[in-house]
């Protein structure tokens, strides 16, 4: 499959995102896979090189979306750096 590096013509990123998750998601129900095998997939299926900037915060959003969608396992809660320190904090103390 060819990487996209931008939107085409008439698709936004979020739309491409929902477009790739669906497909890995129907490919994976017909070949019996478990909803982690399928959640698995959907995260390699990721089509930019890189992990960051707007197509990857889209692309985060639609997953969030189709995962709750789909009782899909594998989103977990974002820590904001004032829990993280919190608990490096509560380990020292210990």
């Amino acid at each position: 499959m060819t990487q996209p590096t931008q939107a085409h013509q008439g698709l936004t990123f979020a739309a491409i995102s929902y477009e790739i998750m669906q497909r890995v998601y129907k490919e994976g129900k017909q070949l019996n896979k478990s909803p982690e095998e399928i959640s698995a997939d959907i995260r390699k299926a990721y089509p930019w090189a890189v992990r960051k900037g707007n197509c990857y915060n889209k692309w985060l959003q639609v997953r969030t979306e189709f995962f709750t969608k789909h009782n899909l396992p594998g989103l977990y809660s974002r820590r904001t750096s004032l829990d993280q320190l919190a608990t490096v904090v509560q380990n020292i103390e210990r």
